[in-house]
């Protein structure tokens, strides 16, 4: 995943880091299910612009819902 939880013990707050960005800071929260809210809305968004994860995605269509190995 693209983007992490971190909790800094300095300030008691949440931070959501952009691994990809040399670990940019995306935003600070004060609980740690918004830090993940945020992370996980990121990383949805970006999946949007991310070439291999669209060519995941036209894997999946293509691919049986079902395999049998007999």
């Amino acid at each position: 995943m693209r983007y992490s939880v971190r909790y800094q013990y300095s300030d008691k707050k949440w931070q959501v880091t952009d691994s990809a960005n040399a670990d940019e800071i995306m935003g600070v929260h004060g609980s740690k299910s918004d830090a993940y809210k945020h992370a996980i809305a990121a990383q949805e968004r970006w999946r949007k612009y991310d070439p291999v994860a669209r060519h995941l995605a036209r894997i999946r269509k293509i691919m049986p819902r079902t395999l049998v190995v007999g």
